[in-house]
């Protein structure tokens, strides 16, 4: 068998697959082409939270809403998709990152930095740590001014800013007792009209959903003071609701007692006017009956009065020709006995009453009540 001398490939000889420099060139062209048509092609969708705002050589063209669009491709026309239904979120004296249970949270606390951004001077020149957190969000019509009158993180630096010297502006008009208890509500107000103001004239584009205080007390120094003064302050508010409790319990109480005493009264009063008028009617009855028979009704009313007096009268015998006024009281078996008068007896007048044997010679019986 002969001997075959093995072949040597030496470099820089021709290739099995040779590449030729036009293979490369359109390698290359394609693959541009890909990344034209999906970054500046003609087509480009618009998600539900976003607005497409189509740019022409830069300049606004048009608005386009959430969907599939077309447009004429880079570098004629670019278009811009903001979030506009997205709420962010910009925080003051603190910073968290994450959502739920792996969110990290540090407050002005735990931080030398976040404490000069927290720190600040009320109204009556008290040192109150404050931070709180503003909401915003891209407003639909101004998406024009959010994306070209700042740059891309300038909105935000703007805001921060704004916000921190409204917030600074409000506190600072404020007592600390307000901006510690009752008038947190509104020092929120006043800063969440105040940064929507400045934004305003300066074109953000965005609009301020909520103005949250979220941390506001004073410095640890004087910490445990202000927790006895707020204690304090919630031991007067409960005594003043018990009190204004226990006023409308007896207000309401007084006012119907005394509506029936109002009550009682027109009763009585109307009871003696009644009365009274009974009483004139009679007496003008028993007038006309006099007119017409003087003596008659003269001697009927005697007798009427007597009938009614004389049951509560007690009789006592006075002895006139003793030397001395002898008063026996004619109580028991031996008390005088009274007879009703007649009309037109002979002595003592009418309705005398008739003389007691106990009496002695010449005495004669008087009627004492």
């Amino acid at each position: 068998m002969a001997y075959r001398k093995p072949e040597v490939i030496r470099s820089g000889g021709e290739h099995p697959f040779p590449i030729s420099p036009r293979t490369i060139v359109i390698a290359v062209l394609v693959l541009l082409l890909a990344i034209w048509l999906i970054r500046g092609g003609p087509a480009y969708t618009v998600a539900p939270d976003e607005e497409g705002v189509v740019l022409r050589f830069g300049r606004y063209a048009r608005s386009e809403q959430p969907g599939f669009h077309v447009k004429f491709p880079w570098p004629i026309e670019s278009v811009e998709t903001p979030k506009v239904t997205e709420i962010k979120r910009l925080e003051f004296g603190f910073r968290s990152s994450g959502q739920g249970p792996s969110a990290t949270y540090v407050s002005f606390m735990d931080s030398g930095n976040l404490l000069k951004e927290a720190q600040m001077l009320t109204g009556d020149e008290n040192v109150v740590d404050c931070s709180m957190a503003i909401q915003y969000q891209i407003r639909l019509a101004d998406v024009r001014d959010y994306l070209f009158n700042f740059g891309p993180n300038d909105v935000e630096a703007t805001l921060r800013d704004i916000g921190e010297a409204a917030l600074r502006q409000a506190v600072g008009d404020h007592p600390i007792d307000d901006v510690l208890t009752t008038g947190k509500l509104e020092v929120q107000q006043e800063i969440e009209e105040k940064v929507q103001e400045l934004a305003d004239q300066y074109g953000m584009g965005i609009k301020i959903t909520a103005v949250k205080l979220q941390d506001v007390q004073p410095p640890k120094q004087v910490a445990a003071a202000f927790k006895d003064v707020a204690t304090a302050r919630e031991e007067r508010e409960k005594i003043i609701n018990e009190a204004l409790a226990y006023k409308r319990e007896q207000i309401p109480e007084a006012e119907g007692q005394g509506e029936a005493l109002r009550q009682e009264a027109e009763g009585y009063k109307a009871a003696r006017i009644a009365e009274a008028q009974g009483a004139v009617a009679r007496f003008k009855a028993i007038a006309l009956e006099y007119d017409a028979a003087p003596e008659i009704t003269r001697t009927r009313l005697y007798l009427e009065a007597m009938n009614e007096f004389l049951p509560r009268v007690k009789l006592t015998v006075i002895d006139e020709e003793a030397g001395v006024v002898n008063l026996k009281a004619l109580t028991g078996p031996s008390s005088g006995v009274v007879r009703a008068p007649q009309v037109g007896a002979p002595q003592g007048g009418v309705g005398a009453p008739e003389q007691s044997p106990a009496a002695g010679r010449g005495g004669r019986g008087r009627a004492d009540r």
